[in-house]
């Protein structure tokens, strides 16, 4: 049997209902290209709402390449494609809005909120060295404190109504050496720039 085989489809799509497989779901998302008439738009919906789950990872832009633009930018798939660029923009707070209105969309993906919790933990200890605890619970859509802590703890210490991110080299300023080539450039830039004043 080949790969690009139709008859693969329906074992494709009851595949993308279990655990998650990248490969398989590459492949049906080919087929669905290879022959549009057998793409099933619910299917594609489930296929990237358990790509979301993979973020910061690529899974979910390597998807998009292979879906039709008119299936994009369709129910049920357009709300997924909605909660990813609120995710990837870092709206985190109009996600979890947004996703109440779509949580059928997400059912199939045991773990969802767990694993964008993850994300944007991920993308806190990358960018802050203090943050407010309130703001945390908003963005992770967390208010009961025990459930707060427990992911504080994994990005840092709580202080008082703060918390103080673990610091690593992606969240603090670097004080980068210049080196005898970019001094040069850097002097001949200057040159340029006085030189420029007195031509104005």
């Amino acid at each position: 049997m080949s790969d690009l085989d139709i008859e693969r489809i329906p074992a494709l799509e009851a595949a993308s209902n279990g655990a998650y497989d990248l490969d398989e779901n590459l492949m049906l998302l080919k087929l669905y290209q290879f022959f549009p008439e057998k793409a099933n738009a619910p299917v594609i919906a489930r296929v990237l709402a358990k790509a979301l789950m993979q973020l910061p990872g690529n899974d979910f832009l390597l998807y998009m390449y292979l879906i039709p633009e008119r299936v994009a930018t369709e129910a049920p798939v357009l709300p997924v494609v909605e909660l990813s660029a609120r995710l990837e923009s870092c709206q985190f707070q109009a996600f979890w809005a947004d996703l109440v209105t779509s949580r059928e969309l997400v059912s199939c993906a045991p773990g969802f909120d767990d694993a964008i919790r993850k994300y944007i933990l991920g993308i806190v200890a990358l960018t802050y060295q203090i943050i407010d605890l309130k703001y945390l619970g908003e963005i992770l859509n967390v208010s009961e404190a025990s459930a707060l802590d427990k992911y504080t703890n994994q990005i840092g210490k709580r202080e008082g109504d703060k918390v103080r991110v673990t610091l690593s080299d992606d969240n603090q300023a670097k004080v980068k050496e210049l080196d005898d080539v970019s001094d040069s450039r850097t002097n001949d830039l200057a040159k340029a720039i006085r030189a420029m004043n007195r031509v104005i």
